[in-house]
């Protein structure tokens, strides 16, 4: 438990067999307070005047090894406690050094909006959802950068089946989230990249590269993977591997053949700092282990940069939101990580390779 030197403002962990009783003075609480925040990190920041009344509050939450913190909820009795409140989340997330402060919106709220704006909060695009529960997730979503960032601004949009992030990632670096009219639309294109490039049921690195080169012939693709044995078998028992294995190596041949750059060196995550900053995609293959608790090979799209010099954040965008932890849209779109969180979570299998695809 931290105070601040007035004594007026204490951060400590969220207990909901407490809190929501305890704030609920301040207001109607949102759905976010009645649902299982175990895993989401959470915090209770609380603002109280000299005398010990209490003037407002904010539940905070984060995705583990995310560089942000993510306001889930605000109450204060007056505006202007509002604003003094998310002041401080400002304050706590500037004294950890993190990248950014994003607040989910669970209605068109315009006493939230005028406390943003007030406080250099941006809105971010609205998502896409393909068949989902809009009711189930925020209807806004707002960050605040505490440096300057440069980052892809494209709606996120939530992979439809558990097995189509590459895809995805794929879509959001050539725009097509944002391009493709239709949520039917969208989804068909997911579904068919997937089918074309993967390796059933994950996309390999290898095969992913020759279908980017065939959908967007325009864009420069090249293929970093320090190994040169068949990739994302581990995670599937002995039988399964075999198959696989045939698979990728075909895929090894036409991409040979057709003459698609490879490179067989680690592409490390400065290389991949700095390949962002000017201008380049990089889809980058990661455990969800550290960020979501399961070890599983993900494809997310590395899209932007922000911190400073000395601390480079590198942004991200991931297609999955993991609900059983309470999650929204607003923590999976513009993800701020450090680049020794990502160096740590890109490297995979008992081979320890990184696979990653840059696009220019």
């Amino acid at each position: 438990m931290t105070h601040s030197s007035a004594s007026e403002v204490t951060i400590q962990d969220f207990d909901p067999s407490v809190h929501p009783k305890q704030m609920s003075q301040l207001g109607a609480l949102e759905v976010v307070w009645e649902r299982d925040l175990s895993s989401a990190n959470a915090r209770l920041l609380t603002v109280q005047s000299v005398d010990g009344v209490l003037e407002g509050c904010a539940l905070l939450t984060a995705r583990s090894a995310g560089a942000y913190v993510k306001i889930s909820s605000v109450l204060a009795c007056s505006e202007q406690q509002r604003k003094r409140v998310v002041s401080e989340v400002l304050n706590v997330a500037q004294r950890q050094r993190l990248a950014s402060v994003k607040w989910e919106l669970w209605t068109e709220d315009p006493q939230h909006f005028a406390v943003a704006q007030a406080l250099g909060f941006e809105r971010l695009p609205s998502p896409r959802r393909a068949g989902q529960d809009a009711g189930s997730a925020p209807v806004v979503g707002l960050v605040h950068w505490l440096h300057p960032a440069q980052y892809l601004q494209a709606p996120h949009y939530q992979q439809s089946e558990n097995f189509t992030c590459a895809a995805v990632a794929s879509l959001t670096a050539h725009h097509e989230t944002s391009s493709i009219q239709t949520l039917e639309e969208l989804r068909i294109a997911e579904l068919l990249l997937w089918r074309q490039a993967t390796n059933f049921m994950a996309c390999e690195p290898i095969e992913l590269g020759l279908t980017l080169t065939q959908r967007w012939p325009q864009s420069q693709v090249k293929v970093w993977l320090d190994t040169d044995q068949p990739v994302m078998v581990d995670y599937y028992p002995e039988a399964e591997r075999d198959w696989r294995e045939i698979l990728q190596r075909q895929s090894r041949l036409r991409a040979q053949a057709e003459g698609l750059d490879i490179s067989t060196q680690r592409l490390g995550i400065g290389e991949i700092k700095d390949a962002v900053a000017n201008g380049a995609r990089v889809l980058l293959l990661v455990s969800l282990d550290k960020m979501l608790g399961f070890d599983v090979p993900h494809w997310v799209l590395c899209h932007g940069v922000t911190g400073t010099a000395k601390n480079p954040v590198l942004v991200i965008e991931d297609s999955w939101v993991n609900q059983s932890s309470s999650e929204s849209w607003v923590d999976a779109t513009c993800l701020p990580v450090v680049p020794e969180e990502l160096d740590v979570m890109s490297v995979l299998e008992s081979q320890r390779y990184r696979a990653a695809l840059v696009l220019t």
